[in-house]
């Protein structure tokens, strides 16, 4: 696979070819990262300078180089060692300055925050030269709520959790600009007919291993949101349901929330959306985990970014453990060797790291 390399100014300063290894991991709501080994030699060292800009060859997807580590191995051989995150991490270098109030589509709510903070800000000393606005897709879905101060990237990131949109940054060769874009995945699950259907299964030989994870440890179903006021004044919103042991509580503070707008009070009605839009994020990201990892055949029925790709809805099944479940490919894990191409794919939300942790250590 070879690897283009350009300067952070999107100018190409070379074509690689020869490498040790290459992990490239795309994630649908989250941002992905990279990671490249190769030889370490001047020109390599020259040409993987930080803030160079990696793309592979197949893909319009692109990946920015953060870190550097040189390293001799056993055999007295010097490696290279870099790694970054892909095109979407600019978002990383960016808080959303000011405080902004949005009632619109979740779509037109991270373009406004990204043009406002990265592309089109009233500062010029923030602006992205290299970043656009891509093409819209017209997603339905709409939220209410108020953001200040926090990290772009992980606004952005929490917004697309809750409304299962995927977030890519796409070069554009002809314009020589990167794209932000929201997507969506495709349902090609086997309950329905629009969409060709794809299905995962050990026992159609499409995958090479197969692990399972079922958790409710993180899981909670109903949010009390707090907003201002004190004691009996206290703004409070519920939301989600659930009942008896069925019902799992988390308490979201959210005092902080002013319902002042230009030094205008809100309506009532307005203020509590927002606190509910607070809720729906503390709920998104407390779901119930259930997921399929699975090393894909190449070489089965099923071809990569053909039959499915990053954040389309699939069928994932073992007869013999009789489960099935519909599931999303949130993550997609690219392995680049000499002996060749390996696909690792994580279908459904992953447990948190923390508590993966805890259970390996159990």
């Amino acid at each position: 696979m070879d690897l283009y390399i350009y300067n952070k100014a999107l100018a190409l300063q070379n074509v690689m070819d020869t490498y040790g290894s290459l992990r490239w991991v795309r994630r649908y709501t989250e941002c992905g990262e990279f990671e490249l080994h190769c030889p370490f030699t001047v020109e390599n060292i020259r040409l993987l300078a930080q803030d160079n800009i990696i793309r592979k060859k197949d893909s319009d997807e692109v990946g920015f180089i953060e870190y550097r580590n040189v390293k001799r191995d056993e055999t007295d051989k010097e490696n290279l060692i870099v790694k970054g995150k892909l095109g979407e991490g600019y978002l990383n270098r960016r808080i959303v300055w000011g405080r902004e109030i949005l009632n619109t589509t979740y779509e037109l709510a991270m373009r406004t925050l990204v043009d406002k903070n990265c592309i089109n800000p009233t500062d010029a000393n923030r602006i992205i030269n290299t970043l656009m606005l891509g093409d819209l897709g017209n997603f339905t879905g709409n939220v209410n709520f108020q953001v200040s101060y926090q990290n772009l990237l992980k606004v952005v990131e929490s917004l697309c959790l809750e409304a299962e949109l995927g977030n890519w940054v796409r070069f554009d060769k002809t314009l020589k600009k990167l794209k932000f874009e929201i997507f969506q995945g495709l349902d090609r699950t086997s309950s329905q007919t629009v969409n060709p259907q794809c299905i995962f299964s050990k026992e159609f030989d499409n995958i090479l291993d197969q692990e399972y994870t079922d958790s409710i440890m993180d899981y909670r179903n109903v949010a009390l949101v707090g907003g201002i006021g004190e004691d009996a004044d206290r703004r409070l919103v519920t939301v989600g349901s659930g009942v008896g042991l069925d019902r799992f509580e988390a308490f979201n503070d959210q005092k902080g929330l002013s319902n002042m707008v230009d030094n205008v009070a809100m309506t009532e009605a307005d203020y509590l959306a927002l606190l509910s839009s607070k809720g729906n994020e503390t709920l998104a990201e407390t779901k119930k985990v259930q997921t399929f990892e699975n090393g894909v055949n190449l070489n089965s029925n099923l071809r990569y970014k053909v039959d499915f790709d990053l954040g389309d809805i699939v069928t994932c099944m073992s007869k013999k453990w009789g489960i099935s479940i519909d599931s999303r490919i949130n993550e997609v894990e690219e392995v680049y060797e000499e002996s060749g191409k390996e696909v690792n794919i994580v279908f459904g939300k992953e447990m948190p790291r923390t508590i993966a942790q805890k259970i390996k250590l159990l």
